[in-house]
């Protein structure tokens, strides 16, 4: 009677994987850790369709953070883009590239330049500019302007499912 070494590999991983997650929610204290699953295709490549997150309060945000927040066209939706202007930048994209303070900004993590053009804009107090990493297929702020910090749900911190793609973002 041989073994099915595939399954009990299987096993094995769910555990794994069910062991870090309750690690990780006890390490940050249940009531400030959020779940969420990604349903669109804004962040490929970092991030694909039925990717599942965990999200944490946040006290302050940097560029390159990856976020969840209300959905600017959908009540009661959320969405999840990339910070990549604070209050006080200005931010531009033109000829395939994101400025910031007038200075380009290297993307390693895009899916492909972006084809289309935003007039420089200074973030207010309070306002962050997120766009999503798969830039020509991503309803974002430079469609419809920054948004409010407020609207904010948490900063992702952890992509736990499927558990081969594991990994702190």
């Amino acid at each position: 009677m041989g073994y099915n070494y595939a399954m009990i590999f299987r096993i094995i991983r769910t555990v794994i994987g069910a062991a870090i997650l309750f690690l990780v929610g006890y390490y940050f204290g249940l009531r400030g850790v959020r779940f969420y699953q990604v349903i669109s295709e804004s962040m490929l490549p970092t991030l694909e369709v039925g990717d599942r997150l965990i999200g944490t309060k946040f006290e302050k945000l940097n560029y390159g953070d990856i976020i969840a927040l209300d959905d600017p066209m959908e009540k009661n939706g959320v969405i999840i883009k990339r910070v990549v202007g604070l209050q006080g930048d200005i931010i531009e994209v033109k000829n395939g590239y994101l400025y910031r303070n007038r200075e380009k900004v290297e993307e390693p993590y895009i899916m492909e330049k972006p084809d289309y053009k935003v007039e420089p804009v200074r973030l207010k107090t309070g306002e962050v500019f997120v766009l999503g990493d798969n830039r020509n297929n991503s309803a974002d702020s430079s469609v419809w302007g920054p948004v409010q910090l407020s609207s904010v749900h948490a900063k992702l911190t952890i992509r736990y499912w499927p558990i081969k793609r594991f990994k702190v973002l």
